[in-house]
């Protein structure tokens, strides 16, 4: 049975006491981010910012550049709702010019799987007073473990950063064995086809990182925007685990 507990600044899921996910929304500079993420069989698969690296921690959605400048922004108000298997939370946005965007982070758990572990995101957003262009890293992206023979692979079969890299595709995935237990662990990032294109990134550094890019975008007051994810993190790699039949199973629900 799946159960959540929540802090201030945080939101757990369980699955029959096992932990399944955690959401942090406590920094008023970023978006929500998961972190830890688990596989069905307990390993851990993201890190957070503590180890200097330059990508945003966990799996995390990336509003990248606003148009009408560069200016600092921060979140003035969130508010939680939740339920046992999803939750969702509002972040209202403000720059040097007020109020700009509101952000609404919905996430449904899927009960574990043998080989998998399903998580649905999606980012609703709409702009309160005037229209923004969302420009340069807007998507959602995942920053690993740390892992030895890291395997970047996408929906076309390229694998590896200088062959993914700048590559619209359906979907891609990061894999690898993890550097403490030597245990094969990915993580697959499904842009839902509704998003329009998505241009994927792997950086294999230390901590491996993948970034589903989704094209430049308009945030208007009168409709809502919404990008849809789905996120498989699975125990194996893209040889054990068909990714693109659990894609298949996502585009076709």
């Amino acid at each position: 049975m799946l159960n959540h507990q929540t802090t201030e600044t945080t939101l757990s899921i369980r699955e029959d006491d096992a932990p399944i996910l955690t959401c942090d929304y406590g920094d008023a500079t970023n978006s929500p981010f998961l972190h830890p993420i688990y596989t069905p069989d307990g390993q851990v698969v993201t890190v957070d910012a503590t180890f200097g690296q330059p990508y945003p921690p966990g799996i995390s959605f990336s509003l990248g550049t606003i148009s009408g400048g560069q200016y600092a922004r921060s979140v003035s108000s969130r508010k939680l709702l939740s339920s046992s298997d999803q939750f969702s939370i509002d972040s209202t946005w403000e720059d040097a010019t007020g109020l700009f965007l509101i952000e609404t982070y919905r996430v449904e758990v899927k009960p574990r799987q043998n080989e998998v572990q399903i998580v649905d995101i999606k980012i609703s957003l709409r702009a309160p007073k005037r229209s923004v262009e969302l420009t340069g890293d807007v998507g959602l992206g995942y920053h690993a473990v740390e892992m030895e023979h890291r395997k970047a692979v996408d929906a076309d079969t390229r694998m590896g950063e200088l062959e993914l890299n700048g590559k619209v595709s359906a979907w891609g995935t990061l894999s690898g064995l993890t550097t403490a237990e030597n245990v094969p662990v990915g993580v697959a990032i499904f842009p839902h086809p509704a998003n329009g294109k998505t241009t994927f990134f792997a950086h294999d550094v230390s901590f491996g990182y993948l970034f589903a890019q989704a094209a430049p975008l308009t945030v208007s007051t009168v409709m809502m925007r919404t990008l849809k994810y789905r996120i498989l993190a699975y125990g194996g790699d893209p040889f054990t685990v068909d990714v693109s039949e659990y894609y298949k199973d996502y585009t076709n629900t």
